[in-house]
């Protein structure tokens, strides 16, 4: 299918399916969870353990062959925790997995398959040892983790930095820099001083985030009829 044939109404029918189911089904397994939560699929999300709290405006991308986990793992007397902040975005595959502690801020981006992860999970000599070392990772505002990244234990990433396409971080990266390759290595360094819009501007205020959904899909589907929609499912034809 080259575009989407749905109706208007209908894309309104499925998302409010989806909002209800979310906020029935999955809401409740977040500590916490701001408003204005977009998650396409909720369920294939995978929210395991206490302590993951979300901002506003989250939105995750989710489908059956590439689940979207926020994993909390660690023995009862033990703290450990998830805490994202708003306007964040998470591709299908991504993994966000805490022992201890991983902190993300605000308007992060993380493509499709990207693992963040404060822990080993087990020990080089001990491997059945229940509560293995973790060392917590914090992520700034505004990274951007590319396609199949891995983010590991102890990592703190700084603001406006970009991670590359299955890089492998396991040192920490300074604010502004783009690092690629396995070990993550500087290919390059943004420049401050320029400026810079991220997701916050686009989606921080609840309000704004509807509008601007809102208008993108009237805009999508505009001239799209429930008959258009019929033929294309039942006679496709080159072109659909």
């Amino acid at each position: 299918m080259r575009r989407d044939h749905r109706p208007y109404w209908m894309h309104q029918a499925w998302e409010r399916f989806e909002n209800a189911w979310a906020r029935h089904f999955l809401h409740p397994h977040f500590e916490r969870i701001g408003p204005a939560a977009k998650i396409v699929r909720p369920w294939h999300v995978e929210v395991f353990g206490p302590n993951i709290s979300v901002g506003t405006s989250l939105h995750v991308i989710a489908s059956r062959d590439s689940v979207v986990r926020f994993t909390v793992w660690a023995p009862h007397d033990r703290e450990a925790a998830i805490e994202i902040g708003d306007a964040c975005l998470f591709s299908g595959g991504t993994r966000i997995l805490a022992a201890k502690r991983v902190t993300i801020g605000h308007a992060c981006m993380f493509a499709a398959n990207a693992t963040v992860t404060d822990c080993d999970w087990h020990g080089l000599y001990d491997r059945i040892d229940p509560a293995p070392e973790g060392r917590p990772v914090t992520i700034g505002n505004n990274v951007w983790i590319g396609d199949g990244a891995f983010i590991g234990k102890g990592v703190t990433i700084g603001d406006h930095a970009v991670v590359g396409a299955r890089a492998v971080v396991t040192r920490d990266v300074p604010a502004h820099a783009v690092v690629a390759g396995s070990p993550a290595k500087i290919v390059k360094m943004l420049d401050p001083e320029a400026p810079m819009r991220t997701r916050l501007d686009q989606l921080g205020e609840v309000r704004t985030l509807t509008r601007f959904m809102d208008a993108a899909y009237r805009n999508a589907l505009k001239g799209n009829s429930t008959f258009g929609w019929l033929r294309s499912r039942f006679l496709p034809r080159r072109g659909d």
